[in-house]
């Protein structure tokens, strides 16, 4: 038996096969797996090619992790064509398989902060998802919600409402911006996608290690903001370990914040070690009765 996980991501799909005694047989990517970011189409194409380069043949069971299945209007537009990739097919959102791929399909609580954020969580039996709605009007904390806090606060230092500090040249000079006008722009035209304003939180995490207050307070807002989303979760579910994914964590002053927040609760936040497409692969074991232990040997 060919058993594929996939992690269907918004800029790369990752695909890894094994058998059903834990043995690898391959492993292969494509282009974007989430259909808001290239039409349904082609991200089923990109899903479909991974998964050939990484089985050689064609699989038994595929189980996926999906960026964008964010609402029922999403599953019922995606789940149909996916679910023809192979004859049985497991379908979750991205956080579930990064959260199994730590947990090997046992209860727990991820938390991912990078360009959005979200908090997943397993309770033995429901899947239980905290933010992670998008940019508009979720992703608490993630890099988007870092970048745009930061332009608001140079937008008050440039209208003389607060004082320059560091934090306003490191943002301009990321963005390539010298006035008031350019920003206006630069943040109203189509050239500003939310990766560009996810990007500036790089510039914050910069102003923040050269002591800039401005910049270390919105990290420790930012990351207390995701890290009360986890605690609730985590005393939901009943657990006293969460488990840390993304870019934001890279950050040593988020990391800090964050990981102090949830001490105070009892509950400790551990980076994770493991890729989500191993996740996929745990969803679907689990699905088929296959040993996880036998995928691990950690």
């Amino acid at each position: 038996m060919i058993i594929v996980g996939v992690d269907a991501g918004g800029t790369k799909t990752k695909a890894v096969a094994y058998d059903c005694d834990g043995n690898f047989i391959g492993e292969g990517s494509s282009g974007p797996g989430n259909y808001h970011n290239v039409g349904l189409t082609r991200a089923i194409e990109n899903i479909k090619e991974a998964v050939k380069i990484a089985s050689k043949k064609e699989p038994d069971v595929v189980g996926m992790g999906v960026a964008g299945l964010d609402s029922k209007f999403d599953w019922e537009n995606f789940v149909p064509l996916a679910s023809l990739i192979a004859p049985r097919v497991i379908i979750q959102h991205d956080g579930v398989i990064a959260l199994f791929a730590e947990t090997l399909g046992e209860r727990g609580v991820v938390v991912i902060s990078g360009t959005g954020s979200v908090v997943e969580g397993f309770d033995g039996r429901d899947f239980i998802r905290v933010g992670g709605r998008g940019w508009l009007i979720s992703d608490d904390g993630s890099g988007y919600w870092i970048g745009r806090k930061a332009l608001r606060k140079v937008l008050k230092m440039m209208d003389g409402i607060e004082e320059k500090s560091e934090l306003y040249y490191k943002v301009l000079n990321k963005i390539n911006v010298k006035d008031l006008d350019e920003l206006v722009i630069w943040t109203y035209t189509s050239s500003c996608q939310i990766d560009l304003i996810a990007s500036i939180a790089v510039a914050v995490d910069e102003a923040a290690n050269e002591g800039d207050e401005n910049a270390i307070n919105i990290l420790k807002e930012g990351a207390e903001l995701l890290a009360s989303q986890a605690v609730f979760l985590a005393k939901k579910i009943g657990v006293d370990r969460v488990y840390l994914k993304g870019g934001m964590f890279k950050s040593k002053y988020y990391y800090k914040f964050f990981s102090s927040y949830l001490e105070r609760y009892g509950i400790k936040g551990d980076l994770g070690k493991r890729n989500p497409e191993i996740g996929a692969v745990v969803l679907a074991y689990k699905e088929v009765g296959c040993d996880i232990k036998k995928l691990v040997n950690d």
